[in-house]
C-alpha cells in the first residue's frame, strides 16, 4: 500500500488507526482465553463475529483487484472495529492452561508484529516513515484477524470451525469458477465490467497470478480433505478440488501449479494411511472410491481447461530472472542492518542502493517475503513473523486442512503473500484455527 506524498492528514489517520488497532490488540491479548466446546450445528451455530470476520475477509479479496486505495483502509478499520467490540462484550470464563506456554509465546510473537515499525518509528530506523506506519497498519489488521479466529473457534467449538472453512472453501470456488470463466474471455475486466489495469489477463478478482494460486492454496486441502471423509457429499468437495485446482493451473503459476500438486498428492497419501477401517485396518470403501476419484476429477478438469501455458512457461530457460537480483538485493540489505532493518515496506525505496541489475520497471517487492522480512525488519522482525507459522506446522499436519498454510509459506520462498491481505488474512485467520485446535487431541483432523 503506498502512502508516501499523502501529506500530513492521512499520516495522522494513520497514526490514529493505529492507536486504536494496538488498543483493542492489548484487551484481547491480555484477556483470557476460552474453553473448547463441541456444541452447535454447522453453519449456523456459526458467531456473529465469525460472520463478519468471514465477510471482512471475502471483502479484501473480492476487492483486491481495485487499483484505488480505499478497499485496504476499509478492511483495516472493520477488523479494528469488530476486535474492539469482540473484547468489550465477550464474557469472562476460567482460562484454559492446556499448551499455555506455546499459545503465550505465540500470542507474543503476533502481537509484536505491529509493534515492530512502531519502535522502528520511534528510534528513527526507518528510510520512510509512511511507508512503515502504513506496514504497520497493516500487521496489527493480521493480528487483529488471528486473535479473533482462534478466539472465536476456540469458544464456539468444532463445528464453528468447520462452517468457518466450508464457508471459505465455497468462496474459494466461487472465486475458481469466476476464473476459469473469464480469464481467457475477459482481456483483464474483472467480471468483464472492471478495469484491473491488466490488458490481458485476471484470475478471478485477482490481477496476479501467483497471489491467486497463494489463495487457492489455502483452500484446497479444505476441499481434498472433506472430499475423502464427507461420505454423504464428498462427491461435492471433489468437484470443488477439481475446480480450484484446474483454475490454479490454468493461472499458468508455475510455483502455484507445482504447490497444487504436492497439496493433492500429500492429501492423497495423508488419506491413505488414515482413513482406515478399525477392524480391518484397510482404507473403508468411501474412503478408497474417492482415493480414485479425486485425482481423477482433478486430471479431467486440467484437461478441459488445457496445460500448455503453463507447461510453456516450464519451459523458459532462466525462470529465476529478476527474482534473483531482487533477492540478492535484499540479503544484502539484512547484512547492512541485521537488526533493526531499514523500515516495514522500504524494499521499494531503499532497493537501488543494493540493486546489482537495472530493470526497466518498479521492484515492489523482492518476490521472496522472508528475505523481505529480514531487510526491512532485520532478523528479529523475520523471527516473529516465522515462528508462529513454524510452531503451527505440527497442527496443519495433524489437521490436513490447515496444509495450505505450510504451502503458501513455501510459495513465500519465490514470492509475496503476506502483502497481500486478499491472502495473508485468511492466512492468519487459518493459523488462529490451527491454534485453537492444540491440545484437543480429540477433535484432531475432524474438520
Amino acid at each position: 500500500m503506498r502512502v508516501v506524498g499523502r501529506g500530513k492528514d492521512h499520516l495522522l489517520t494513520l497514526m490514529a488507526q493505529l492507536t486504536v488497532a494496538i488498543m483493542a490488540l492489548t484487551a484481547l491479548a491480555m484477556s483470557p482465553h476460552i474453553p473448547v466446546r463441541e456444541s452447535g450445528a454447522p453453519l449456523r451455530e456459526l458467531p456473529l463475529a465469525g460472520w463478519l470476520l468471514l465477510l471482512l475477509l471475502a471483502f479484501a479479496s473480492a476487492t483486491v483487484f481495485v487499483r484505488e486505495n480505499w478497499p485496504v483502509p476499509v478492511f483495516q478499520i472493520g477488523v479494528f472495529a469488530l476486535l474492539a467490540a469482540y473484547a468489550v462484550v465477550r464474557r469472562p470464563v476460567a482460562v484454559d492452561n492446556t499448551d499455555f506456554r506455546v499459545r503465550a509465546f505465540v500470542s507474543c510473537c503476533i502481537f509484536c508484529l505491529p509493534v515492530w515499525g512502531i519502535l522502528q518509528l520511534a528510534t528513527g530506523a526507518t528510510s520512510s516513515a509512511a511507508e512503515t506506519w502504513s506496514a504497520s497498519l497493516r500487521w496489527a489488521a493480521l493480528a487483529a484477524v488471528f486473535f479473533l479466529a482462534r478466539a472465536l473457534a476456540t469458544g464456539s467449538g468444532a463445528r464453528a470451525r468447520r462452517a468457518f472453512l466450508e464457508l471459505f472453501l465455497w468462496f474459494a470456488t466461487a472465486e475458481a469458477v469466476l476464473c476459469l470463466t473469464q480469464v481467457f474471455t475477459s482481456k483483464g475486466r474483472v467480471l468483464w465490467l472492471f478495469d484491473s489495469g491488466y490488458g490481458d489477463f485476471v484470475y478471478g478478482t485477482f490481477q496476479y497470478y501467483n497471489n491467486y494460486a497463494q489463495f487457492v492454496e489455502l483452500a484446497l486441502p479444505i476441499a481434498l480433505w472433506r472430499a475423502l471423509r464427507d461420505r454423504r457429499h464428498g462427491w461435492a468437495y471433489a468437484l470443488a478440488g477439481g475446480t480450484l485446482y484446474s483454475s490454479v493451473i490454468a493461472s499458468a503459476s508455475r510455483a502455484g501449479s507445482a504447490i497444487c500438486t504436492a497439496e493433492l498428492l500429500a492429501i492423497l497419501a495423508i488419506g491413505l494411511i488414515r482413513l482406515r477401517d478399525p477392524e480391518t485396518g484397510v482404507p473403508t470403501r468411501s474412503a478408497t472410491a474417492m482415493l480414485a476419484i479425486v485425482p481423477a476429477i482433478a486430471v479431467v478438469f486440467t484437461l478441459v481447461v488445457g496445460w500448455e501455458h503453463v507447461w510453456l512457461r516450464f519451459q523458459e530457460q532462466d525462470p529465476y530472472v529478476v527474482r534473483r537480483e531482487f533477492l540478492v538485493a535484499a540479503v544484502d540489505m539484512a547484512r547492512q542492518r541485521p537488526l533493526t532493518g531499514f523500515g516495514l515496506d522500504t524494499f521499494p525505496a531503499v532497493y537501488q542502493r543494493y540493486a546489482i541489475k537495472d530493470f526497466p520497471f518498479y521492484a515492489n517487492h523482492t518476490h521472496n517475503d522472508w528475505a523481505e522480512f529480514a531487510a526491512d525488519g532485520g532478523i528479529p522482525f523475520l523471527l516473529l513473523v516465522l515462528a508462529p507459522f513454524l510452531i503451527a506446522v505440527p497442527s496443519a499436519i495433524r489437521n490436513p486442512w490447515g496444509l495450505g498454510l505450510i504451502a503458501v509459506m513455501l510459495h513465500a520462498c519465490v514470492d509475496y503473500p503476506f502483502p497481500r491481505p486478499a491472502v495473508s488474512g485468511w492466512m492468519f485467520a487459518m493459523l488462529g484455527l490451527l491454534y485453537a485446535t492444540r491440545g484437543a487431541g480429540s477433535r484432531r483432523g475432524r474438520a
